[in-house]
Formats: structure tokens, sequence, C-alpha cells
């Protein structure tokens, strides 16, 4: 009989991208016992101000074995201590064969709290973004977090996972890395998806209202695009940097249908953010055969062919121009369609969640 292994995924961070991921990860898992036969655990924090409770509830298949564990999103030693004593008693009870962290502080807390209990070779990290290249923290910050993710991985090992190739490329001057690239399902979109006939041309973004989001550029731009007409999908602490008249910030919706009907309504898919890890909104976009329009950051720039389904632009204004750019619909569908087939190829959920299986496999035995 085969080994049944027990999986334990650890995350503080649960909200939007990462959210979706582990959510979509852990009901893999637990959808195909013919690939790994596991026991799935998921110890996570329900702090994060966007996690829609009830709908995870709903969302996360019923044999998963859910840990709620309060958690902080600032470094606080005294509480973080406490959160690693708790954790170190759940590793203990649920004897994980494998751990996957997911995000910087869970990288830090589990590996302090598996240490000792959890072969090195059997934990695994997916940054979702290394917290070193955020571009609105001061320098110091930004060598106290690469120093973190350094030692951590020295001291402690493990896997890295990266989600696109630009973070494989920075994730292997850290340690070992191996390219899992982040996926979405196809089923659904190819379900939502319908012609679009905007009266108006549409640019429209998914995210929430936070300076990893950039809100002000996305704001300065459609200032500058007066008669062309922005939505942005989501909330956020940062709603009052959205002043222009011709955007529309919907608020959050609680459905993955009701998300991708709206980005079905765009005719070109617009992300402004200043640090990424790959996001799913853009692969989602793609899946919704949408060009894409993105700044010049890691994960975003992993998404373009330039020309091909889309632009990286280098500043506002570049961003402006290429908005305007976009003048014939049948370059805005060729685009579109060129998204669908690059997100088909290289960020297939299933495809690319199997993959991890086997990576799984291969080091516990």
């Amino acid at each position: 009989m085969e080994k049944k292994y027990i999986i334990a995924h650890f995350v503080e961070a649960f909200g939007g991208g990462v959210y979706t991921y582990v959510k979509d990860l852990c009901n893999f898992l637990a959808e195909n016992q013919s690939a790994i036969h596991c026991e799935i655990h998921l110890i996570y924090s329900p702090n994060r101000s966007e996690l829609d409770k009830e709908l995870f509830l709903k969302e996360i298949h019923p044999n998963i074995i859910l840990h709620k564990l309060e958690m902080q999103r600032s470094v606080n030693l005294i509480k973080d201590n406490i959160v690693i004593k708790k954790t170190r008693k759940i590793f203990k009870e649920i004897k994980p064969d494998i751990l996957h962290l997911h995000s910087a502080k869970a990288g830090v807390i589990g590996r302090l709290a598996g240490y000792g209990l959890i072969s090195n070779k059997n934990i695994y990290y997916s940054p979702h973004g290394f917290s070193f290249v955020q571009q609105n923290i001061s320098k110091t910050k930004i060598l106290f977090f690469k120093i973190i993710e350094l030692a951590m991985q020295f001291l402690m090992g493990g896997t890295i996972i990266a989600s696109g190739n630009t973070e494989y490329t920075i994730g292997k001057k850290i340690g070992k890395t191996i390219l899992v690239r982040n996926g979405v399902d196809f089923k659904l979109p190819n379900k939502v998806y319908s012609k679009v006939n905007n009266k108006s041309f549409t640019v429209g973004t998914v995210g929430r209202l936070t300076p990893q989001k950039n809100p002000r550029a996305f704001n300065d731009i459609a200032l500058k695009l007066p008669h062309i007409k922005f939505i942005w999908i989501g909330d956020g602490e940062l709603i009052d940097e959205i002043t222009a008249n011709n955007i529309q910030v919907t608020g959050w919706v609680r459905t993955r249908e009701e998300l991708l009907q709206k980005i079905n309504a765009l005719d070109l898919y617009l992300q402004v953010s200043l640090w990424e890890g790959l996001p799913i909104a853009i692969l989602e976009a793609m899946a919704m055969q949408k060009p894409l329009l993105v700044s010049n950051v890691i994960g975003n720039k992993d998404t373009v062919d330039n020309g091909y389904n889309g632009f990286i632009y280098k500043n506002e204004q570049d961003a402006v121009d290429k908005i305007k750019a976009f003048t014939t619909e049948s370059e805005i569908v060729e685009m579109g369609r060129n998204s669908y087939k690059k997100a088909l190829s290289e960020y297939n959920k299933n495809r690319n969640f199997m993959n991890l299986i086997h990576i799984y496999k291969l080091n516990v035995q």
C-alpha cells in the first residue's frame, strides 16, 4: 500500500493572490490522491482584512484539516516567539513529512518552528514575491529583508519554489531553487469568456488598493486619458488616491466567476505594481484573453512578450502612449488570443501543480 504523506501548508499572508494559490494547491492535492496519497493540513492566519472567512470555508476542500493561528504581518519579537511555539506544537502533533511555507513571514516562523522536527530536504518555501524587492521601503529595510532571506536559507535550508522566471533567477542567488510557475484553471474562464463590445475603450486592473499595487500611478494614467474608462476591481486602504472621474472602483468581488466576468468586460488589462511575485490576477486576465500592459517589475514582466500579447511600460507617460496605441479591434483580439496561448503553455495550474507533486515525492522518499 502506498505511503500516506502528511503535508502541511503554512501561511500568514492569507489574502489576494497568495490565498488563491494556497487554497487551489491544497484543493488540488486533496483531489489528486491517485498522484500522491496524502493528508493535508493548512495552518493559516485569519487576520488579513481581505480574507472572506465565510467564502473560504465554502471553497476549501472538506478533507483539508484546518489550523487557525493568529498572526500579524509586522515584526514583533514577543508575539512572533509565541507564534513559533504554537506552530511547533502543531508540527509535533501532526508530524508532517512535507512542509510548504508561503510568503516571507511564514518562511521565517515555519523554519524556526520546524527545526529538528522536519528534514530540511522536505521543507519548501514559496516567497510569492521576495520582501526585499519592495520599492516603497528604505534601503535599510531592503538590506534587512535580504539578510533575513539569506540567513534563513543558509542556517535552516529548504528549497525555494519560484513562481516565475525572474523570481527563479533571484532565488538561485539565495539558495537551492526550483521553478514551478503559478497557474490558473482554464475551465471556468473558457465558460465565462465572451466577446466584448464596449462603447468606450475600457482599461482595468485587479487588486487591493495598497502601496504595492500603486493606485496613484493608475490614477495619474487615468487623468491623462479622460476619454477612456478605467476600472479598479477591488478595494483597500488607499482608496482616497483614486480621484479621477473616469475610474470606477468596484469593491471586493466574492467569487472567482464574478471576478472573471468583470475581467471579461475589459479591453486591456493594466498592472501598475511596484513589485510582485507572479500575480494570479494577470494570469486570470490572460486566461480571459486580454492583452496586457504591465510595469517593468519582477513577476509582471514574466507574463509579457513585448508586441506579442501586450507591452511592458517604462514609466507613466510610456503607459499612456501605449494605451493610445491600442487603436484597432483586430490588434486587441490578436494580442488577447496570444495571452491565452502563453498562459495555456506556461501557466497551466493542473500541469504545474502536478510537477510540484513529483518534486514532493522525489525528495521525501
